[in-house]
């Protein structure tokens, strides 16, 4: 008797398994969840939340200063968190004391000094977070002597179209974070040898900027374009081996319908976001990564055929998002049962 007991156990657990694993293919989860470009961040409560915390879609944070540029938070080598009114106040402490410093606005049209900033560069010593959110700064200040500490810099949406041949003595920097317009990188950007996240949103490049093949310890890069200008990338340069540390790659609000060689040669590749550009089918130097677990791949015009047929080389397992291609739930359908260790979600509005 409890051999049939232990049988029949086992086979219903089996059947609630496989019921379970149906009906999170069947129930994708909520389309807002699925960025479209890398999560965006505000800074709230400190300056080291400046890359680690997500954007809510209210603020809860008040405009403490009418005619200052709102919030400035900051934190002192001793860990000891601080907030000022406007920038004179925060100009009359030891800025060689502060170890994180953010700026946000939550008002767009708000202005702040580049010259104060420069100060704040030149004296801030030690350093290591500085975060720049909703201004319109539209001159980076001169970094007139190497800085050894700042590691993390976010310069978000701004109104910066370039940046200085300076930005080289930022010699500690392994994260950059930048939401401008901006149309190139300065040559001197190849400096940044210790940079490891690479994020440059609602730029305006008419070519992929060729300085980041220089940055060899990226394990991140993100690039999305200005979805309101006609300039975008149309390719991408066969240069990727140049970059072996990668693990997270996002080229969106693009015009690529093709990829180079080279991203087969990544082999620590997890998460590949092409979503927003003009792909046909599946590219092949994708398919064949056995390491890949999360690939958006939305708002391309796939072409039923071609796409069928690329999509049976994937040699990778994970969740695979094609929200806004044009597919019938019953191509969806027919997709996820091809794709049988892949979680498939899409919109199912065009049945």
């Amino acid at each position: 008797m409890k051999k049939y007991i232990i049988v029949f156990s086992l086979s219903l657990l089996t059947l609630t398994v496989a019921a379970q694993k149906r009906r999170k293919k069947r129930v994708p989860p909520p389309k807002e969840l699925i960025p479209v470009v890398k999560p965006d961040y505000i800074t709230n409560g400190s300056a080291a939340d400046a890359l680690s915390v997500p954007m809510p879609t209210t603020s809860s944070v008040p405009i403490l200063s009418k005619t200052g540029p709102g919030p400035i938070h900051a934190t002192t080598i001793e860990g000891k968190e601080m907030r000022f009114k406007n920038i004179e106040e925060l100009t009359t402490t030891d800025l060689s004391k502060l170890k994180e410093l953010s700026f946000r606005s939550v008002v767009r049209g708000q202005s702040i000094d580049s010259g104060i900033l420069q100060q704040i560069i030149e004296r801030a010593t030690q350093l290591e977070i500085l975060g720049i959110d909703n201004f319109e700064l539209a001159v980076f200040p001169e970094i007139k002597t190497a800085h050894h500490h700042l590691k993390k810099l976010a310069l978000r949406k701004n109104t910066l179209t370039s940046l200085p041949a300076s930005i080289s003595n930022l010699t500690a920097l392994t994260a950059f974070d930048c939401d401008n317009p901006l149309a190139e990188l300065p040559p001197s950007f190849t400096q940044l040898k210790n940079l490891k996240e690479l994020g440059l949103y609602n730029h305006l490049f008419k070519a992929f900027p060729a300085e980041i093949f220089s940055l060899s310890q990226l394990s991140i890069l993100y690039l999305s374009g200005n979805y309101k200008s006609e300039t975008k990338l149309k390719e991408l340069p066969d240069l990727f081996q140049q970059l072996p540390e990668l693990k997270e790659l996002g080229i969106q609000n693009a015009e690529l319908s093709s990829l180079p060689r080279s991203i087969a040669t990544l082999k620590k590749l997890k998460h590949a976001n092409l979503s927003n550009n003009q792909f046909k089918s599946f590219p092949e130097v994708l398919a064949t990564n056995p390491k890949l677990t999360y690939v958006p791949f939305s708002n391309n015009p796939l072409q039923w055929d071609a796409f069928l047929a690329s999509i049976k080389k994937i040699q990778w397992r994970g969740l695979f998002f094609l929200y806004e291609t044009g597919f019938t739930k019953k191509q969806y359908e027919q997709l996820q049962k091809i794709l049988s260790k892949i979680d498939v979600y899409y919109d199912g509005m065009n049945d």
